[in-house]
């Protein structure tokens, strides 16, 4: 009797066990359907983990171990081998038609497969992905878009089923028409802004680096190019563009990108902060990394135990180590590591997230996919900003002497043709004062080198402040060499004024009550002037100043003379 009552028991349990799963497995809480533009299935969807990535759709169906539903609006379930299921149904309680986009938004898996089942009949199904053929009726996309049109008073089944080799993160939204067409035009509007820029940003870096013979330039150019096809394929737009027959070497293709973005920015980061002359140790550290990243592309063909290990020192240990350096750098003054630091910083924070984001640690939330395209521009503003600023600055010291910060005389080359052409179209007069000082050697040796430089970089100071006008330039020559070129100045003006320069030091050496430095040192001045001709070249200018300079020294020094050599 016990045993006949135990066993009822145990028939009705199974009974309502049964019931309740095959109730469960039947329907979830169906999503209602209104009038609202997008939904999220937060709520609403169930997962079905399969690790043998055999289960056909029909046995999906009939299992009992689903989970859910969940009330995130994005799933994050990191790194999996495994092909994972999600269900949710839809019911439409209007009275009419409803046609809406079932938008998988993480162009980054490989398969997704989509089964729709409507209470008519069976599953249809449809796929695509990033390695995946695109089957007839998914919208082309950068987006995994499968449309779906739920009658009046209809509840329809989803089930689909999802396959990636990197992280596997899912979020899914329901679209209308409206919103569609509004998140498109967002969208293409703000990547089209990103990349325009972007190419802007390249013109600039390939040519500084090409004319300008620098090597930074180039390497930042190569790892903005590949800053962009990282987000063009995590946006799904690689994918969208590429014919059906090459969408196996899609993943292959985003791979190398992000191994080349490492070694490019590893390398950049190197010759930009000039590792190797400031720290050989850290510039070597550099280098570990750099090539690190050749060593992942590599392991990531052939999986293996260390690829973790490899990835999270590329992806996590390098970034905070590079930050720490460019921080350090600018704390110490270097010359434009602040803008460095703050481009470096964004970038490579978010980098680091996604790591973590992509191993499933932190969970994706839905302004994600703008987080990369963010740093991008943000990086490539305060990148851009450091490397011209570095490129002029370069520039700059290339046309000036350090010692004196007057121009040198390459800029005095350049800036010669230049006036004599303008002299020569407007037939105006052009004038050369060619200084030096008088026994420099005698007062190196009697006071040291350091009060020689004392007393030039004083000597450069008046000599800048005789040459305000526009057009006119003082110039460290060479040595204590110093020359003024000055256009629209007519010899008896050169003259003056060359005559006043010599009064002045000579006064302010002679006088005991000051403290410039210099006591009792004299300079000598050549002058020559003429009108420029077509027939002659800038280079005779120079050498009737310097002839005129040495009889000035022959003569005794402390003196100025003016060549006759020309008629103006």
């Amino acid at each position: 009797m016990f045993l006949s009552s135990l066993k009822r028991i145990l028939l009705q349990l199974a009974f309502v066990f049964f019931f309740l799963s095959s109730a469960h497995t039947a329907y979830s809480v169906p999503l209602i359907l209104e009038d609202k533009s997008f939904y999220t299935l937060s709520g609403y969807w169930e997962i079905l983990t399969d690790p043998t990535r055999d289960l056909s759709v029909q046995q999906a169906v009939g299992r009992s171990d689903w989970s859910g539903p969940f009330n995130e609006k994005i799933l994050n379930l990191g790194i999996t081998k495994s092909a994972i299921w999600i269900r949710f149904f839809f019911s439409n309680k209007t009275d009419t038609s409803r046609k809406f986009y079932v938008s998988f938004e993480y162009p980054a898996v490989n398969s997704v497969s989509f089964y729709s089942k409507s209470s008519h009949g069976g599953f249809q199904k449809e796929q695509t992905g990033s390695s995946v053929p695109a089957s007839a009726n998914v919208i082309p996309y950068r987006h995994y878009l499968f449309p779906l049109v739920i009658e009046a008073g209809e509840t329809i089944e989803v089930y689909m089923r999802m396959q990636s080799y990197s992280g596997m993160t899912i979020p899914i939204r329901i679209l209308s028409d409206q919103s569609l067409f509004q998140k498109t035009i967002r969208d293409y509007a703000l990547y089209g802004a990103l990349f325009g820029f972007l190419a802007l940003v390249l013109v600039y870096f390939i040519a500084a680096g090409s004319f300008m013979h620098k090597k930074a330039s180039l390497w930042l150019a190569a790892y903005s190019a590949l800053f962009g096809i990282h987000i063009a394929a995590r946006a799904g737009f690689i994918r969208l563009f590429t014919p059906d027959g090459l969408l196996g070497i899609n993943d292959l293709f985003h791979l190398l990108a992000i191994g080349g973005l490492y070694f490019t920015g590893a390398k950049f980061f190197r010759l930009f902060l000039s590792l190797k002359t400031i720290s050989r140790p850290l510039d070597l550290i550099m280098a570990g990394f750099q090539y690190l990243s050749i060593l992942f592309v590599t392991l990531t063909l052939f999986p293996n135990p260390f690829l973790t290990v490899i990835s999270f020192i590329l992806f996590v240990i390098n970034p905070f180590f590079s930050i720490c350096l460019a921080f350090y750098f600018w704390r110490r003054g270097v010359s434009n590591a602040g803008y460095f630091a703050i481009g470096w910083i964004l970038a490579h924070l978010v980098s680091v997230y996604d790591f973590f984001r992509i191993n499933g640690i932190i969970s994706y939330p839905a302004y994600n996919e703008w987080l990369i395209p963010s740093s991008l521009l943000i990086a490539l503003i305060f990148l851009s900003v450091a490397l011209i600023r570095q490129n002029a600055i370069d520039h700059l010291m290339a046309e000036t002497d350090p010692l004196t910060l007057l121009a040198n005389r390459r800029k005095f080359d350049e800036a010669l043709h230049e006036e004599w052409n303008r002299c020569l179209r407007e037939q105006s007069p052009l004038s050369l004062i060619m200084v030096d000082v008088d026994h420099f050697k005698n007062y190196n040796d009697s006071f040291g080198h350091k009060a020689g430089d004392q007393y030039l970089c004083y000597l450069a100071d008046v000599l800048k402040r005789y040459t305000q006008r526009s057009g006119e330039l003082a110039v460290r020559y060479g040595g204590e060499e110093f020359v003024l070129l000055l256009p629209k100045t007519d010899a008896a003006n050169a003259f003056n004024l060359a005559e006043a320069i010599r009064n002045y030091l000579g006064n302010s050496a002679e006088d005991t009550t000051n403290h410039t430095p210099g006591k009792n040192i004299t300079i000598s001045l050549g002058v020559a002037t003429t009108i420029p001709k077509k027939e002659e070249k800038p280079e005779i200018l120079i050498l009737e100043t310097d002839i005129a300079l040495y009889e000035a020294k022959r003569a005794g020094r402390n003196r100025t003379i003016a060549s006759s050599a020309f008629k103006t």
